[in-house]
């Protein structure tokens, strides 16, 4: 009687979670749908006017070379090796082969993904962006998409791993930071609209959290599959 009290527990608690998760995940997706049809196909420019606004205050040649410093985080030279350190991580220092597929096929399949909306919606960059050489579509913002979906996967990792809860905490506030500031560089830098960061960001949640799910249940399966019959 008493496991099933807790076999009951269990399931109205991973049903709760579920719930919350499917929840917000409808929110992204809303806001997704929004910046996309108001902003990029409508052409509402009241938001990324006034993000240009804001940021244009703190121009000055000294903020915008910390800008070109930090945006270099959010590009593939940063982000290649940095997907690649992790999978041979947990290949060779946590012999945990499915985690460093995880890893490698979120990272890729991300890159598709961008490359794949970008060329959909081919909305142009903004004009006279603060660094020279900057090519491709503007929507969505492939260094914020990149960022935040880096950060999650670091965020996923890290509250799955048996470190004490207030180090949890902590990475997750310095990996949001940091993403948050790579996407703020590119509006900085007129690189790309604001519109185009908070989708990347909207975008970077929902794709992570599918790949997640798919990902783990692959997992599941395989598990299941590789289990021989006592």
């Amino acid at each position: 009687m008493q496991k099933e009290v807790e076999t009951t527990e269990k399931v109205k608690g991973i049903s709760t979670r579920v719930i919350i998760v499917l929840a917000i995940l409808a929110v992204f997706v809303a806001a997704l749908y929004f910046l996309t049809n108001e902003i990029v196909l409508e052409g509402e420019t009241a938001f990324d006017d006034t993000a240009y606004s804001f940021f244009q205050k703190f121009q000055t040649p000294q903020v915008t070379s910390v800008m070109i410093f930090l945006t270099f985080f959010g590009s593939i030279k940063f982000l290649l090796p940095a997907y690649v350190l992790l999978s041979l991580y947990f290949i060779f220092f946590k012999k945990n082969n499915s985690r460093s597929f995880n890893i490698a096929a979120i990272g890729i399949s991300s890159g598709l993904l961008l490359k794949l909306i970008k060329n959909i919606f081919q909305r142009h960059r903004p004009t006279h962006p603060l660094i020279a050489n900057v090519a491709g579509y503007s929507y969505p913002s492939g260094h914020s998409f990149s960022s935040f979906t880096l950060a999650g996967v670091v965020m996923y990792i890290l509250w799955g791993s048996r470190i004490k809860t207030i180090w949890k905490y902590l990475g997750t506030v310095l990996l949001f930071i940091y993403a948050v500031i790579v996407a703020g560089s590119r509006v900085y830098l007129h690189v790309h609209y604001a519109s185009d960061v908070l989708a990347g960001f909207c975008l970077s949640f929902v794709w992570l959290t599918l790949c997640i799910f798919v990902l783990k249940r692959i997992n599941r399966n395989g598990k299941v599959a590789n289990k021989t019959p006592e």
